[in-house]
């Protein structure tokens, strides 16, 4: 397309050529932009009173078809970077553990109530799983001697090549009682 003046445009004026395949609003010199959509809604047939059921609507929708299932996630290649990652403090293993250490963390990751939460990120940035629950976790195993002298610092610095991660505040703490009581029952 050609722009074409005609006439006097004036001083300080600009003109712009735009192409846009579809768009629905074109709004170049607008501040604030409000786009109402109309359709069926779950919380309109529950019949629940909103204050801006338009908005409700439509953030619910498209957080509900944005979601992946969480079964169908194939978690192997998540459940070996935890087993590599777990590996890394090996060094620190009392004598007695060495041998049947990886064993006993693939029991672990196998158990539901660790099953069910550790291939959960969350908010954490950087890892495929939990790396909070896996701390945890490691610092439950202290308690059973697993580890020659536990120390938070040099275990952050193994696991994360920095002693100053934020992974070493979990490396203080034991994981939920939930947790803590499956895994009291795995080592009777």
């Amino acid at each position: 397309m050609q722009i074409k003046i005609e006439g006097n445009p004036g001083t300080g004026n600009s003109f712009t050529e735009v192409n846009i395949q579809h768009v629905e609003n074109y709004n170049p010199n607008a501040t604030t932009v409000t786009n109402n959509y109309y359709g069926t809604c779950k919380h309109q047939d529950e019949g629940k009173k909103l204050k801006d059921k338009t908005q409700d609507c439509v953030q619910s929708t498209l957080l509900d078809s944005m979601k992946e299932p969480e079964e169908n996630i194939d978690i192997t290649p998540i459940r070996t970077e935890i087993l590599n990652y777990v590996s890394r403090v090996r060094p620190l293993l009392a004598d007695e553990w060495k041998n049947r250490y990886m064993k006993m963390w693939e029991d672990i990751l196998g158990l539901n109530v660790v099953e069910n939460v550790v291939y959960q990120s969350g908010k954490q940035q950087g890892t495929n799983f939990n790396r909070n629950l896996v701390a945890n976790i490691i610092h439950y195993l202290n308690g059973k001697g697993i580890y020659r002298d536990y120390n938070a610092t040099q275990f952050a610095e193994r696991l994360e090549g920095d002693k100053d991660h934020s992974v070493r505040g979990a490396l203080g703490n034991n994981p939920a009682p939930e947790i803590v009581s499956r895994l009291n029952r795995y080592f009777e």
